[in-house]
């Protein structure tokens, strides 16, 4: 993918190759998850990287640290990412859809001061 392509329009390919099965799960979880990353580290970051991060980082470690568990958890990339198609340019919906994602499914735990990652 072409780093001149923003953010939320990668993902969006990544998440339809995945879907449409043109892409394993894990290769597009982890071309997500270091978009995400590249983004994320760049002087004016999409504010949803941190986030995309999160997610598609945690759903590729789950898959390298428990084998077995691959398509337990492929199917849930796909369910992130259909989830994203749905919420993504709705600010309210993605705000519901990283908070589901990073804290009630893949149990990071959340801050008490708003704009804070608490250390775990």
């Amino acid at each position: 993918m072409d780093e001149e392509t923003d953010l939320r329009s990668a993902v969006r390919e990544y998440v339809r190759d995945m879907l449409s099965g043109s892409v394993p799960a894990y290769e597009a979880a982890l071309d997500i998850s270091a978009r995400a990353g590249r983004e994320w580290a760049g002087e004016n970051p999409d504010p949803s990287s941190n986030e995309l991060v999160l997610i598609w980082g945690a759903l590729t470690d789950w898959v390298e640290a428990k084998p077995a568990d691959t398509a337990q958890v492929e199917e849930q990339m796909r369910v992130a990412a259909r989830e994203w198609l749905e919420v993504e340019g709705d600010e309210s919906a993605e705000a519901r859809y990283f908070d589901r994602w990073v804290h009630d499914i893949l149990g990071y735990g959340r801050s008490d001061t708003p704009g804070e990652t608490p250390a775990s």
